[in-house]
């Protein structure tokens, strides 16, 4: 099996509530524990920041379905690579919203607010990582 990585990030179509959130990880937690994905998901400033981990056809046949998923728009992927092991196995999906651990590493990477756009692919993986160390629980 090879494990991939996918990093990507889109703008939602529309304020997503906590309501809609919790709606989405549902979902996801129990479609990605069944096809063994793990991986983190952003959600602030109408911006989606997810990374996804686990076997590369798997993973990329669920891109692709969230790709086309009417939430969204402007689908932008970051970045993917072949990887040994992945980073977020406890997660079949974490989650982080709008927090000041957020705001604060948003500004070590010298941008005002949350904005995927301006990360690369390393910076928007570690934020996500150091995101994942303070789980929200939606």
């Amino acid at each position: 099996m090879k494990l991939i990585r996918l990093l990507y990030y889109s703008q939602a179509t529309r304020e997503m509530s906590l309501a809609d959130m919790k709606a989405i990880l549902e979902k996801a937690r129990a479609n990605n524990h069944a096809q063994d994905i793990c991986g983190m998901l952003c959600y602030d400033n109408n911006y989606f920041l997810q990374i996804l981990e686990g076997d590369a056809a798997e993973v990329t046949e669920l891109f692709l379905t969230i790709a086309a998923d009417e939430r969204h728009h402007s689908v932008v992927i970051v970045g993917v690579q072949g990887i040994e092991s992945k980073v977020f196995p406890q997660w079949d999906m974490g989650y982080a919203g709008s927090s000041d651990t957020l705001a604060k590493l948003m500004k070590e990477i010298g941008c005002d607010e949350f904005d995927p756009e301006a990360l690369n692919f390393k910076q928007a993986a570690t934020l996500l990582y150091e995101l994942s160390k303070e789980q929200t629980q939606v």
